[in-house]
Order: C-alpha cells, then sequence, then structure tokens
C-alpha cells in the first residue's frame, strides 16, 4: 500500500517550550532581566550579535541550530526571551529568582513530559544533550572565543511559511487587523471567512500566512456548519476550545510546513457557501505595544475534482468524569461500519486540554494481526498539539480505541466542554471518502467506555 503524501505537522507551541519554567516578560530590557541582548555587540542579520556572544562554540552551535529560530534576540512566536548570548542564559529566571535560565534550560531538556525544544520539533541529540549538560555542570562559564556559527533561518514574511507545489487561490484575511492589548499575555481570537461556490470544487493544499511572528503563537482553521456564534469578518475574542458545530480542518505552529493532502482526495468546497473560521492564538508574553496583526491562511482550490472528499471526523467520547484531585483512564471503543468500509486514514491530531497526560489510538483488525497506529501523544501536553502522519486502512467490524488519561489537580470535578477549564477526548482523524454523517463527533458519540 502506497504511502499518502502528507507533507505537515504541528498544532500547538513549538517555540514556547520555556513559558511553563521561566516567568513571562523581559523584552527590551537589559541582560539582567532575561530580555534584550546582551552588550556583547550590535545584532547582525539572522538576530545574533556582531562579535562573540559570550558561549563556548560547542554550546552555541547547539542554542542556534535547535532554539534560535524563536528565542532570537527578539524573540518570536511567544518565546518569553531569548537563547542567544551569555548574558541571556546568566539571566536570572522569572518563575524562581533564586536559579538562572541556564539551569532551568538544564532541566528542561531532560523533561519527558514538557521538554524543550517542544514537539514537533525533535529532542536534541545525545550529542547536543551531553554538550549542554556538561557546560550546565561547569556553572555555564563564558567564552569570548569567536564561533563561526552560522545564523538562524530569518522569521517568515508575510507571505506564507514554505511556498506549496501550487499557486493558492482563496486568500483568508480578516477585514480588520487585531490590536493586541499590551498587558494581555494571551488572546485567542476568531474571525469568519465565507467562499461562496456556483460550482464545486477541492482544496488541496493549505498554507499559513503570519502577518506578526513577534505575537502570533499558533493559528487553527474550522469549517462551521451549524452557525458560527457571532463571529464576524473581522477579529474578536473567542473560545481557545472553538465551537460546538466546527470541525478542524488545519493547523498551523512553529515548526510546521503546509499540508498537501494526497492525490487521491480534496477537502470539499460545495455549491452554496462555504463557512470558515480562522483562530489566532496570540502569546505576548514581551508586552510589547501597539502589536497589530492580520494572519490567515491561503489555500489552493481545483475544479479538476479528484477522486475523493477527504474528511476529519473524531474518535473518543464525551463521557467525561474526573473527581477531584483523582485521575482518570478511560478507553472507548467503537466497531468500524460498514459505510466506511475500505476509508483511507492519513492523519491524525489527539486532542485534550490542560488535565490530560496521555492520549493512544489504535485499529485492531477483525481478520485479526496486531493493532495500528491512529495516533497517540504520550505523554500530552495540551500546549503541544500538531497532527501526525498515519496510514491505515478500515474495514467492517474492525474496532477503533482510544484511551485517554486525565489527572485533576483541582478541587472541583471536571466534565467535558469547549472551554480549557473543561475536558476532551477526541482524536481528531483525517481520511477518504468522506461518509455522510450527523456529525463529525458522531463516532466518538457512538463510543462504549470502561
Amino acid at each position: 500500500m502506497r504511502k499518502p503524501q502528507l507533507f505537515f505537522f504541528a498544532i500547538l507551541a513549538a517555540c514556547s517550550g520555556t513559558t511553563s519554567t521561566v516567568a513571562p516578560g523581559g523584552g527590551g530590557g537589559d541582560s539582567t532581566d532575561g530580555g534584550g541582548v546582551a552588550t556583547d555587540g550590535g545584532v547582525g542579520d539572522g538576530g545574533r550579535p556582531v562579535g562573540p556572544s559570550g558561549l563556548p562554540c560547542d554550546v552555541d552551535k547547539v542554542l542556534t541550530a535547535n532554539c534560535q529560530s524563536c528565542h532570537a534576540a527578539s524573540p518570536i512566536y511567544g518565546a518569553p526571551m531569548p537563547l542567544v548570548t551569555w548574558a541571556d542564559l546568566q539571566a536570572p529566571a522569572k518563575s524562581d529568582p533564586t536559579k538562572k535560565v541556564y539551569t532551568l534550560a538544564g532541566t528542561r531538556i531532560h523533561d519527558d513530559a514538557k521538554p524543550m525544544p517542544q514537539p514537533p520539533n525533535p529532542r536534541l541529540s545525545a550529542a547536543d544533550t551531553a554538550t549542554l549538560d556538561a557546560w550546565v555542570a561547569l556553572g555555564a562559564p563564558r567564552s569570548d572565543t569567536g564561533c563561526a556559527t552560522p545564523p538562524p533561518p530569518p522569521p517568515p514574511s508575510d507571505g506564507g511559511i514554505v511556498p506549496t507545489s501550487c499557486t493558492p487561490d482563496e486568500h483568508m484575511r480578516p477585514t480588520a487587523a487585531w490590536s493586541m492589548p499590551q498587558g494581555t499575555n494571551d488572546q485567542y481570537t476568531c474571525y469568519l471567512f465565507d467562499v461562496p461556490r456556483t460550482t464545486k470544487r477541492h482544496v488541496v493544499a493549505l498554507a499559513p500566512v503570519i502577518g506578526n511572528p513577534k505575537i502570533v503563537h499558533h493559528l487553527l482553521l474550522f469549517q462551521a456548519t451549524t452557525g458560527v456564534g457571532g463571529v464576524t469578518t473581522a477579529p474578536g475574542p473567542c473560545s481557545s476550545g472553538g465551537g460546538s458545530g466546527w470541525r478542524i480542518v488545519y493547523g498551523w505552529a512553529p515548526g510546521g510546513k503546509p499540508m498537501e493532502l494526497p492525490p487521491e482526495a480534496g477537502f470539499p468546497e460545495d455549491p452554496g457557501t462555504t463557512h470558515y473560521v480562522v483562530q489566532v492564538h496570540y502569546n505576548n508574553v514581551n508586552h510589547l505595544s501597539g502589536e497589530t496583526d492580520t494572519s490567515g491562511f491561503d489555500l489552493c482550490t481545483t475544479d479538476q475534482l479528484r477522486a475523493n472528499d477527504a474528511d476529519v471526523i473524531a474518535f473518543g467520547t464525551t463521557n467525561i468524569n474526573i473527581p477531584p484531585h483523582g485521575t482518570l483512564d478511560t478507553t472507548c471503543s467503537v466497531d468500524v461500519q460498514a459505510s466506511f468500509n475500505g476509508a483511507h486514514v492519513f492523519a491524525a491530531s489527539p486532542h485534550m486540554h490542560k488535565l490530560g497526560t496521555k492520549q493512544v489510538t489504535t485499529l485492531t483488525p477483525k481478520a485479526g494481526g496486531a493493532p495500528g497506529d491512529l495516533g497517540k501523544k504520550d505523554p500530552f501536553d495540551f500546549q503541544s498539539q500538531y497532527w501526525v502522519p498515519v496510514n491505515q486502512v478500515l474495514h467492517t467490524g474492525d474496532t477503533i480505541r482510544t484511551q485517554c488519561v486525565w489527572k485533576n489537580t483541582t478541587d472541583t470535578a471536571v466534565t467535558f466542554g469547549e472551554n480549557t477549564e473543561n475536558e476532551m477526548c477526541f482524536s481528531f482523524t483525517m481520511y477518504y471518502p468522506r461518509v455522510a454523517l450527523p456529525s463529525w463527533a458522531a463516532p466518538a458519540y457512538a463510543s462504549t467506555c470502561k
């Protein structure tokens, strides 16, 4: 069976790998408060200082290759501080001023639950880990040796992250720019984008267009089938969980790429009006003033219809009740119905909220054999969600199982809901050909759990 051509990953937070360890703030500050550029010299191309950074060359090389595309001299994509000079690493951590940034960074590279760098970016190699471990163990000494370290990639411009193999013909933008409040760290905004069609077309590729990387953290694209709940064509505050009638189509976060569908399928835009909702998560941890943004998506569509309509469904459950200061480990099963016989699954995105610690979805063939992978995130991290490629074919009578595990650290029971204070257990799954269902969550609603 040919592997689907899938060139994308990432839904959430690839660049905020230190936000839970080092407190927000510091943009524009001096080298003692964790922000700005230390006085080792001016700043050259790529945001690196001119002259020695104060870092040993081997440490400089590791940080440049793995961290500085976000933790640059002027941090972007929600990164709270630079990791460019020796002074940056020596700054006190605002979450714990008794510790310095380098000590907490040394801890995070070994943290399996919340690693740095965050997925979908790869973990440090054993050699790079050993380099940082040795430097941290010595107390992070300074070195003024000039290093021939290439600059990190420049931030994307307002024109897409990476060119797709097609020319976009659909450009999703808000009718007004969003103005980010200086004192707000996190803000979710949504805007409506309607696409009227007189004849059917297929969406074959999607690419993010990032207008202001200094405040954009991630983007999600939904199709709304039962109304948009007051969302307009201008961006406005909205729930991080989206609407109950919205189904996720695509998402981007730092490290992500454009999405090109398998050549056998495309997302349909049928005659009439297709309602899209673009959700942008802004992260202004450095409290920048006067920042605006018009980020969105570019889509390639075609009237040369492909053989199949692609679709997104969700496995899992809405039957959730996590006791206060307790845990819940539930596995929910649903059998593949005849209408899905032969369906090709080509991507999955496990989705839970802040109490989720694990999600694994498997396909057990009725004919026997080892279970197949339908997407997993173990451990699960709400700040690091992304699509993973999958290559499975469903057959009537196969069993799909989704395991979700939560740890409730609050004083009250937590149940299913759209807000982050509630919980979810959905494994969003892309497949073709599309099957007519009353809801994208129909498989989850039909599941039995134990």
